[in-house]
């Protein structure tokens, strides 16, 4: 059942067009990421809903409730700021009770949500302190459990792990979603960190130039993108442009000169544009396999060797997951192999 409900929401500036008509619905308890690149209206979509920015054109309703024209005070919604936006000269505790002093809640009641904040961040022995002592995983945590302590029927996450180093930030994305499931509340998170979004999302919600270009799980949306610019912004990816041909022995993609089986099911001829995954392609011996090339060059990740491999249909890129063995070396004879469901049909544009 439909919780958060946006209908043909626009936002314009001057002759610009941020948001251009989205729709979408998120049900109770999902946790929702707005995806996409800098200038693709994420950001100002969230801050329509946050009652910081006011709507072109559309409404947006939570339970049924339009929101669109009441004041962001009003609204009663939880956010987490890129920036946590906490007071330097309050503790913790403090920080936290910020907004259950606002709504003037008693004092036995305000102690009980705070200590109950408190332990559901991982906080409490660092009650007292200020946020000049803390850490930034620290005070991204303060920065939650102060939306949260609100139960809030809503929650807004603006980039919330995005000054955070890379370690850090994978061990905050794990801590983010299981605190997002401890307590069920409905989360809509803005990030332009692809992988971010697959780890964490129920939905991922992929814009680009204020428009939806798909909305799915964050597996299906990366195993069959549909589109060229969903297969290389989520993750990586090799499209191979050719000519579809229907020969005796089967269907095969040809482009300067070189050709390779595709699967049987496909029965149009015709140009075509496919997506193959990098971890999708295996490594054979020269001369086997549905395509042969040669590594131009290979660099070494730590749990995977990326290989680019010239071949007559362009440059592929490989990903090897680190057995332990050298991968082929620069400037080896190789064949490349992959199964029938690893290539994707995609088509150009958004």
């Amino acid at each position: 059942m439909t919780y958060l409900r946006l209908e043909n929401l626009c936002k314009r500036f001057g002759e610009t067009t941020a948001v251009d008509g989205i729709d979408l619905s998120i049900a109770q308890g999902e946790f929702v990421s707005l995806l996409g690149p800098s200038g693709c209206g994420k950001t100002t979509t969230l801050q329509m809903i946050a009652g910081f920015a006011e709507p072109s054109a559309g409404r947006i309703l939570l339970e049924g409730r339009d929101l669109t024209p009441i004041p962001p005070e009003k609204r009663g919604l939880g956010i987490v700021f890129q920036s946590y936006a906490l007071f330097p000269h309050m503790t913790v505790t403090q920080n936290i009770a910020f907004g259950l002093d606002m709504r003037r809640v008693d004092s036995g009641e305000r102690e009980r949500r705070v200590r109950n904040a408190l332990e559901l961040v991982h906080l409490g022995q660092h009650a007292k302190r200020y946020p000049r002592e803390l850490s930034g995983g620290q005070r991204q945590r303060v920065a939650l459990a102060r939306a949260l302590v609100i139960a809030p029927p809503l929650l807004l996450l603006d980039e919330p792990l995005s000054n955070l180093d890379a370690k850090l930030r994978e061990e905050m994305q794990d801590e983010l979603r299981a605190i997002q499931r401890k307590v069920g509340t409905t989360t809509l998170m803005v990030t332009h960190d692809q992988a971010e979004a697959l780890a964490i999302s129920d939905r991922v919600v992929l814009l680009n130039r204020g428009s939806i270009v798909r909305i799915d799980t964050p597996h299906a949306v990366y195993e069959d993108p549909q589109q060229a610019f969903a297969a290389h912004f989520i993750g990586q990816t090799n499209l191979l442009s050719g000519h579809i041909e229907l020969r005796v022995e089967g269907p095969v993609l040809s482009a300067n000169g070189t050709c390779f089986a595709l699967p049987a099911g496909i029965t149009a001829a015709g140009a075509a544009l496919f997506s193959l995954r990098p971890e999708r392609i295996r490594l054979t011996h020269a001369g086997s396999g549905r395509l042969s090339g040669r590594v131009g060059q290979r660099t070494f990740h730590g749990d995977h060797w990326v290989l680019n491999i010239d071949t007559g249909l362009g440059p592929l890129r490989v990903l090897l997951t680190n057995d332990g063995c050298a991968a082929a070396a620069d400037g080896d004879a190789v064949g490349l192999d992959w199964a029938d469901d690893a290539l994707r049909p995609v088509r150009e544009g958004v």
